[in-house]
């Protein structure tokens, strides 16, 4: 991908009498002109179309820009839900004119009645439900991956997220964090390495914020915790308790973008500890995030599910760097960042199958699932679900496809279920001794 130029480095004089957030708006004045001329450079559009989000009718569509509108224009598409277009933030739009999505709302509302729309999707009278965790039943196992889906309402415009078995909000923390510095994306050979940092508004301003939209979305959101102590995930907890839609907790003690927080994930002891904590804030489900980069990832599993974990996913991005030749340095602002998307797929599974065979409670999949073929391969490994991440860049239709094409396999040979997969690659169970 183009890369933006590197900024010119101005030293700044640190004010302790005012706020961080104070300090950032001031050091960050005279940037957005800065990010308009460069975006206008790499997409080839003018500074009036960066600044105002508007496409010029006379200039050409990038390549970008057409793939997006074929996605668009798919059959899977599916219009808005009502009443989301209000909460879904409209910045960035992709190639949509705002007059279309109240064109495609209009259509939905004059369109037949929700049991008639259900019946006519691929999914309809294929049993895909499964047990994603103790506790947490649902009506298929394919759901989004924490930081690739936003907090739902991004997507919501493009696909019909209640299709979803569940989505998994963006990483939230106590307190509001502006994230890492830039650059914060590099790709890689089958992947992309981030170093986004936890940049969210805080527990408090999630919940408040998204609670009536992730409602009115009609699907299952589970809550992805973060923080530097165990403290941190509590409060998170304590904050989201009651929230709409919200049906459990997936623990990340295992991201390489924040320093300090892939303690927690590579130490038995240590995650055992948070786990409880958070299992007695809760009645929900709460799942626990395994890092790869830990020397023993089965003894951290182990450790979680003695500890109360009503599940596990595995896994979370590995880390990884790269380096830019011309500079001599390494791309991103941190150094190290996460890689993601096709590339980690072989180490998922292996993990996965590892882990499948140690413990009792469900497990969901994670890493590089981009089609149907990905997602059965964490099934058969002993996944009763899958999260499907880094693809939903490059096609946001990516999770839609999965379910549609599990649907077809069930059909296309004769189970009776989804869940008759899960496992199936994993060896025999021993015979109990007499």
């Amino acid at each position: 991908m183009p890369w933006r130029r590197a900024r010119r480095k101005v030293e700044r004089p640190v004010d302790v009498s005012r706020s961080i957030e104070e300090s950032l708006e001031e050091a960050a004045e005279g940037e957005e002109e800065e990010d308009l001329v460069e975006l206008a450079e790499l997409d080839g559009a003018t500074i009036a179309e960066a600044a105002t989000g508007e496409p010029d009718p006379d200039r050409e569509p990038s390549d970008l820009a057409i793939k997006l509108q074929n996605a668009l224009d798919a059959p899977h598409r599916e219009p808005p839900r009502r009443g989301l277009e209000s909460e879904a933030p409209h910045r960035g739009r992709l190639p949509q004119s705002a007059a279309s999505v109240r064109e495609t709302t209009r259509v939905k509302a004059a369109a037949p009645s929700e049991s008639a729309h259900a019946a006519a999707l691929p999914e309809t009278g294929v049993d895909l439900e499964v047990e994603a965790a103790r506790g947490l039943r649902l009506k298929n196992p394919v759901l989004t991956a924490s930081g690739t889906f936003g907090q739902g309402v991004e997507y919501a415009e493009l696909i019909d997220v209640s299709r979803l078995g569940a989505i998994v909000n963006k990483g939230t923390t106590p307190a509001a964090r502006p994230g890492n510095p830039q650059y914060r994306i590099a790709e890689t050979p089958s992947g992309i390495l981030n170093s986004i940092g936890l940049e969210n508004p805080g527990a408090t301003e999630v919940a408040r914020k998204y609670a009536k939209a992730w409602a009115d979305l009609g699907v299952s959101v589970i809550v992805n915790v973060a923080g530097y102590s165990v403290d941190d995930y509590v409060y998170v907890v304590h904050e989201l308790e009651g929230t709409p839609a919200v049906v459990a907790y997936e623990l990340n003690i295992s991201c390489p973008n924040v320093k300090g927080g892939m303690l927690f994930g590579c130490d038995p002891g240590l995650a055992a500890e948070v786990t409880r904590a958070v299992k007695a804030e809760t009645d929900l489900p709460v799942i626990v995030k395994l890092t790869p980069n830990a020397p023993d990832v089965v003894a951290v599993a182990r450790a979680c599910e003695e500890a109360g974990a009503d599940g596990l996913t595995a896994i979370n991005t590995v880390l990884g760097m790269r380096i830019d030749t011309k500079r001599r340095r390494p791309i991103l602002g941190t150094g190290s960042g996460g890689l993601s998307g096709p590339a980690i797929r072989p180490i998922a599974v292996h993990i996965t199958y590892q882990v499948a065979q140690a413990v009792a409670i469900p497990i969901i999949g994670a890493g590089g699932v981009t089609n149907t073929d990905d997602a059965l391969e964490f099934l058969m490994a002993g996944a009763s679900a899958v999260q499907v991440g880094t693809a939903t860049f490059a096609d946001p239709l990516a999770p839609i496809k999965v379910i549609e094409g599990l649907a077809a396999y069930v059909g296309g040979h004769g189970l009776a279920s989804i869940r008759d997969v899960i496992g199936v690659a994993l060896p025999p169970t021993p015979e109990p001794d007499d």
